[in-house]
């Protein structure tokens, strides 16, 4: 027999209660609508683009940066809200059988690493932004600044970087919380 699906009013809710948790789970939550909105207007592009190649012979010029840039953004503007929602993609082969508490330590050990690197990819984007800005690059269709996207990333992994820190210090203070079960 199947089991039936848990009812809305059955699930816990997912959003923290204390101040912090509750700034960074909006703060997530705006930049993966920001996200949507970019790949929505990114895939519109696209359509565009491949419609005017189509009927008329005119492609949108410089399609395919626009895609690479709001591609890039948009990814960079989801982790966050994943991070919250413990909603990463886990591949627990080797941990399948181990016990809960196995389980959360690693949860725990995975999100300080995902805090620090994210940190790590943050500062690199806004100095890859410095520099491209100093040089003057530009992209080779549209001639865009090459720093814009650049640095559009950076506050996305900023604040990745700060969801992982907040879930890696929830699971130290409520260790029996949060574990992918």
């Amino acid at each position: 027999m199947a089991e039936a699906l848990p009812r809305s009013g059955d699930a816990p809710d997912p959003r923290p209660h204390d101040p912090v948790g509750r700034f960074l789970y909006g703060w997530s939550m705006l930049s993966a609508i920001g996200g949507s909105l970019t790949l929505f207007g990114i895939c519109a592009v696209s359509v565009y683009s491949v419609a005017g190649r189509w009927m008329f012979d005119e492609p949108v010029l410089g399609d395919v940066e626009l895609v690479q840039m709001g591609c890039a953004l948009a990814v960079a503007a989801f982790l966050p809200w994943a991070q919250m929602n413990n909603a990463h993609v886990i591949v627990d082969f080797f941990t399948h059988a181990a016990s809960p508490r196995v389980r959360r330590v690693l949860d725990r050990i995975a999100a300080v690493l995902l805090m620090v690197l994210s940190f790590v990819i943050s500062w690199r984007s806004f100095a890859g932004a410095w520099e491209a800005h100093q040089t003057g690059e530009t992209t080779m269709l549209l001639g865009w600044p090459l720093w814009w996207s650049y640095i559009t990333l950076g506050p996305g992994f900023f604040l990745l970087g700060l969801t992982a820190a907040y879930t890696a210090w929830c699971g130290v203070l409520h260790p029996e919380a949060g574990s992918q079960e």
